[in-house]
């Protein structure tokens, strides 16, 4: 089982020459682990499903799942899930006595 203090590494010798070339040629270099971090991020996101966003939120509303780790796997959906869910609550308590079809 992973630990908070394991490291992700993959084989990137490409990308690592790559990354060279840009700090060599920016001034002040770059931060190649914040590129890697913001990178990971980025992916993260863009696999989950709707319905696996929702699960994720669904479980960090549960306190299964601290917030740090949800915002890094859904980000600014993490508000917006909660404005739906409020929303939707909010609709569910309407007085619909007086509604006719």
């Amino acid at each position: 089982m992973a630990t908070n203090n394991d490291k992700i590494q993959f084989r990137g010798k490409t990308e690592k020459e790559a990354s060279q070339v840009v700090d060599q040629i920016r001034l002040g270099g770059i931060n190649i682990s914040e590129l890697a971090r913001q990178g990971l991020q980025e992916k993260l996101r863009e696999t989950l499903s709707d319905e696996e966003k929702i699960k994720i939120y669904q479980q960090y509303e549960q306190g299964e799942l601290p917030e740090e780790v949800a915002k890094v796997l859904i980000g600014d959906s993490l508000e917006e899930i909660q404005r739906e869910k409020e929303a939707f609550e909010d609709a569910m308590d309407l007085d619909t006595s007086g509604v006719y079809q």
